[in-house]
């Protein structure tokens, strides 16, 4: 059987889809270095739900939100554009964080689960490497989760190398689930 893959600017029709690849995507990847209780809670749903429905990602004329279609059905994301840095937050063992004017950024790559294994998240992130390109940018960052080998290693074999900074934040909060211990997100670059 041969899967059709479409990858293609989001539309407004599409936030449901993205939505439950964004929900999906955490709770299955995520499970073990987040709590069950927060994962699997209606409110960890509802918040990621409304904040699609906000439509926040058209309010940057310089970002871009792909999709992937994988047979008639959106079953990921790629948001990309300019890279963001918060210089006090980002630190490599020399206490400094690197940022060019060049340098574009995958902000959030997510797939649903059931579009694991089909290609789909290969040929998304190759659309999103074109677009920043195409944008104008000669190099990009991403940040992974450092207790996340899988999706470590689908950057690694598209390309993407850990550049040695970390960032480091308290975790999610939800009143009466134990707060995780401090979560760490690696920085991942390569050339376009």
């Amino acid at each position: 059987m041969v899967l059709m893959i479409e990858i293609r600017e989001a539309q407004s029709s599409d936030v449901e889809a993205i939505a439950d690849a964004h929900v999906a995507g955490w709770r299955v990847g995520y499970r073990g270095l987040f709590p069950d209780e927060y994962l699997d809670a209606d409110s960890f749903d509802t918040e990621r739900r409304d904040g699609w429905r906000k439509e926040t990602w058209r309010e940057s004329p310089r970002a871009t939100l792909l999709v992937a279609v994988l047979d008639a059905a959106v079953v990921g994301f790629g948001y990309i554009g300019p890279e963001r840095v918060d210089e006090s937050e980002r630190v490599d063992d020399s206490g400094k964080a690197d940022s060019t004017p060049e340098r574009g950024e995958v902000y959030a790559f997510y797939l649903h689960p059931s579009g694991w294994g089909s290609g789909a998240a290969a040929c998304l992130m190759e659309n999103c490497e074109a677009r920043l390109r195409a944008g104008g940018f000669t190099d990009a960052v991403l940040w992974a989760l450092r207790d996340n080998p899988r999706a470590r290693r689908f950057y690694e074999k598209a390309g993407w190398k850990w550049t040695g900074l970390n960032h480091f934040w308290d975790g999610p909060s939800m009143p009466g689930v134990a707060k995780p211990e401090q979560i760490g997100d690696v920085q991942y670059a390569r050339s376009l």
